[in-house]
């Protein structure tokens, strides 16, 4: 077990010291709060019940599921975000709980950059409706993993060329100091980190595509060995996935980043067995499957959001309605 070690000369830590704050405490916020703790920054953990405890005495724990490296990092955990002062405060929940969490945060406001890094096609009117565009940015993880039975947090870092950590304003007014101060940090602690100008756009376009790849794991009974063996559904995922984007577009939303945009031209079959090793892997699996799997509630609301989308644009989206259909009947 290691603890927290000091950032390498010349990175964004010079100059003002960060202090992060992270509202969450499941596998993406103990994993980013854990990275960014080990990588020299002050930070603290708002949670609730037994994780309270926990994070107390034993800290977070972290395994590298590619490495097997386990680590145990200390980061302060407050009974309220007021007394911590931080410059920006990540709120990493599932979208079912962003209304709360956006509620519980305006009530008791620490101040401070909020942060959403949260799955959404709605534009976050939780946040917006409460919180200033000069105080919100939004954000979406490169990483995924699990929680083990003794509360190890078992995670992957996704490649940067995949899907890096994203971060960007929520309009013209946000404060871009401290957005490009978290942008360092996310790469000091170890995230390949990128910033993005049309966030709404961009997690618009991710829904669009990780919301069919979700029903068709559902279509599987959750099994991603299964799916990856199932022509039929993957070819079924990725004409799904076409007619998300044609949708967006229609819509007069941007594909973000512009390099998806092929999926809305490529045939499916192809689409399909590029998709297939990577469902069927054990990345897949980490990465796609059992959050699929833990967080259906999460995965509807978005599935919602997504067919909202689609009626709005008048788009007929008939592959997407076929998955709709063989998973809701």
């Amino acid at each position: 077990m290691t603890g927290a070690h000091s950032p390498a000369p010349g990175t964004e830590l010079a100059g003002i010291r960060l202090r992060i704050a992270v509202v969450g405490a499941g596998v993406i916020g103990s994993l980013y709060a854990a990275r960014l703790a080990e990588a020299g920054y002050e930070v603290a953990v708002l949670a609730r019940g037994e994780r309270v405890r926990s994070l107390r005495d034993d800290g977070i724990l972290l395994e590298d599921e590619r490495s097997k490296r386990r680590t145990a990092i200390r980061v302060a955990v407050p009974e309220t975000l007021r007394e911590f002062r931080p410059d920006a405060v990540l709120v990493a929940v599932r979208k079912d709980q962003a209304g709360e969490a956006a509620r519980v945060l305006a009530g008791d406001d620490p101040g401070g950059l909020v942060v959403p890094m949260v799955n959404a096609a709605d534009g976050h009117p939780e946040f917006r409706s409460r919180f200033p565009e000069a105080r919100l940015a939004f954000a979406f993880p490169g990483a995924g993993g699990t929680k083990l039975p003794d509360g190890t947090v078992r995670y992957t870092i996704v490649p940067g060329i995949v899907q890096a950590t994203t971060l960007g304003p929520s309009g013209p007014g946000t404060d871009r100091t401290i957005l490009r101060k978290l942008l360092g940090a996310m790469r000091d602690a170890g995230f390949p980190a990128r910033l993005e100008r049309d966030m709404d756009a961009w997690q618009k376009t991710h829904v669009a595509l990780v919301s069919p790849i979700a029903d068709a794991v559902y279509a599987k009974a959750g099994d991603h060995r299964a799916l990856a063996r199932d022509t039929r559904t993957l070819r079924l995922m990725a004409s799904a996935i076409r007619d998300g984007f044609r949708a967006l577009r229609a819509s007069g939303t941007a594909i973000r980043p512009a390099r998806l945009g092929i999926l809305a031209v490529l045939p499916a079959p192809l689409v399909a067995a590029a998709f297939a090793p990577v469902i069927g892997s054990s990345w897949g699996e980490t990465v796609i499957a059992r959050h699929a799997n833990a967080a259906r509630a999460e995965m509807e609301m978005l599935a919602g959001e997504l067919r909202a989308l689609v009626e709005s644009s008048g788009a007929e989206a008939p592959s997407l309605r076929e998955l709709w259909a063989r998973v809701r009947g």
